[in-house]
């Protein structure tokens, strides 16, 4: 329906009225002599719809649509000769956050981003999440979160998926239950081979913490079924700990064991060696299995780090070590031949030098600090030898 604005008054609230009556249908503006010069759309008494104007000779001056008073999208509008003049972009909320003005023969004079920049549709993803970053690392949470919303607009496949699962911890650190929870479970459904697993293991991680430990449980196992190389053993580690903790010991060892297994990603296989030697010291064999298939069967830079790995065990953990270490520097205990502090008596400050003689004939004088875990535990291997009882 089109009436003509002289058949109209305004009425409570500058609303609309035709007959008295809240109009919705569109309104046209004409000049003396008839010609069109506009036409708005109207909702119950307010501006709805497209909104255009045009010139006395018939050319176009202006062109909006409107939801309730807010504009959506963009505002056109055109310099006489019919050569646009002005684009003003708006968000989904309504806030413009583009202007630009052409002059009449086309050239830009004006580009200007008005605004927070999270708010702009135009933003790129990848930027959107930058700043979404960076937002967070500022504290403001708020603003992180627009930007991570809007990364996720994009749709882009790659960073829309990341974003969500920053989205998700960002909301669960900021103590929005509903909200970090739908946020996890969207990074999840997204199904990206990284941040669905990392965010399956975040998720079990929120979901324990929040007294949900069976929910918890089953998004561990489906990051483990997942075969993240990180993630998977990560959730293999919480797990582990998770058993432990109701009382499953058997079980979370087990699963101890399955983290320490290759692929060697962040520090997961040490912290499950440590944690499984104080639930269950009589396993050091089954570690030294795992890291020993590791050496025999993976590639080189696996099977170096699987060394350091059974060493580092070996040293702290082993009864009794095969390996000591003396200020940095490893031995094998078989090598020494003997060993006694150089001033013929235990140092009386925790700290002294050490005399360690080997079957090669070689003589090592090392700096001994007995507050160092490696230290201590290398001299009391050499106390428990039958020609140790000087140390």
């Amino acid at each position: 329906m089109r009436i003509n604005q002289r058949d109209t008054e305004y009425g409570d609230g500058h609303r609309l009225l035709y007959q008295g009556e809240l109009y919705t249908g569109e309104v046209e503006v004409t000049g003396p002599d008839g010609q069109l010069l506009a036409v708005y759309g109207y909702l119950s008494g307010h501006k709805s719809g497209p909104q255009l104007t045009w010139y006395p000779d018939g050319t176009k001056e202006s062109e909006r649509v409107v939801d309730q008073g807010m504009n959506l999208g963009d505002t056109r509008q055109w310099h006489p000769n019919g050569q646009l003049s002005a684009l003003v972009s708006h968000a989904p909320n309504g806030v413009p956050y583009r202007h630009r003005r052409w002059d009449e023969s086309g050239n830009l004079v004006e580009d200007q981003r008005l605004g927070r920049p999270e708010d702009d549709p135009e933003l790129p993803a990848e930027e959107a999440f930058e700043l979404g970053a960076s937002e967070r690392a500022a504290g403001n949470v708020d603003g992180a979160r627009r930007a991570f919303q809007r990364a996720v607009e994009t749709g882009d496949s790659e960073v829309g998926p990341k974003a969500l699962a920053n989205l998700a911890v960002l909301e669960a650190s900021a103590g929005r239950v509903a909200q970090a929870r739908a946020a996890f479970e969207q990074a999840i459904a997204t199904g990206h081979p990284d941040h669905a697993p990392q965010s399956m293991f975040n998720f079990a991680i929120f979901q324990q913490r929040n007294g949900e430990p069976a929910h918890a449980r089953e998004l561990y196992e489906r990051a483990v079924a997942s075969g993240h190389p990180e993630h998977a053993r990560k959730a293999l580690f919480n797990l582990a700990n998770l058993a432990v903790d109701q009382g499953r010991v058997s079980e979370g060892c087990d699963l101890f064991l399955r983290a320490m297994a290759p692929p060697f990603v962040g520090d997961t296989a040490s912290r499950a060696h440590r944690r499984l030697a104080q639930v269950d010291s009589g396993r050091s064999e089954q570690v030294r299995e795992v890291y020993l298939a590791a050496i025999a069967g993976a590639d080189s830079a696996t099977a170096a780090r699987a060394r350091s790995l059974l060493r580092e065990f070996d040293l702290l953990y082993a009864s009794p070590p095969r390996v000591i270490s003396l200020n940095s520097r490893e031995f094998d205990l078989a090598e020494i031949e003997s060993a006694e502090w150089a001033t013929g008596r235990r140092p009386g400050y925790s700290s002294g030098y050490l005399d360690v003689y080997t079957h090669d004939g070689g003589h090592h004088v090392l700096f001994v600090d007995l507050r160092d875990p490696y230290d201590s535990r290398g001299i009391n291997a050499l106390r428990e030898r039958p020609e140790g009882g000087g140390l």
